[in-house]
């Protein structure tokens, strides 16, 4: 059955596009998640993530950003440290690896963002993109 209801096609569009994505990230050992850490580290000044930010960013709970840098850090691509300005926060800080394997990882942006909207025309993708950030106010 068809539905027209916007927030049950967002939220069945986002888990199509983590179906795509899931097998292009197994060749780094990644999740979807965890790669969208990546992404958002990599973006950000370097040194200035904090976890509180993370959780804010991807609307998780303490427990679950805890739960995906652990992994992170377990893979060698991430480490937390105290906050010179709080020392009660921790910085996520990327590591060499993840320095090392940044164009690599960046790349596979580009090939699920491919696989994501295959169906549609490079119009859609713009029009589609507009509309999101327009749902989003921004």
């Amino acid at each position: 059955m068809k539905t027209d209801k916007i927030a049950i096609l967002i939220k069945k569009a986002a888990l199509e596009a983590e179906k795509e994505q899931m097998p292009i990230l197994q060749s780094h050992d990644l999740s979807v998640a965890q790669y969208k850490f990546l992404k958002y580290l990599y973006i950000a000044p370097k040194d200035s993530v904090r976890v509180v930010d993370l959780e804010t960013e991807y609307s998780l709970t303490h427990p679950a950003v805890i739960d995906i840098l652990k992994v992170l850090e377990k893979k060698g691509y991430t480490e937390r440290i105290v906050n010179p300005e709080d020392a009660r926060s921790k910085i996520v800080s990327l590591t060499p690896k993840a320095y090392r394997e940044r164009d690599e990882l960046e790349g596979l942006g580009d090939v699920m963002e491919e696989s994501v909207t295959k169906n549609l025309t490079a119009a859609d993708r713009k029009e589609l993109s507009r509309l999101l950030h327009k749902l989003m106010g921004e």
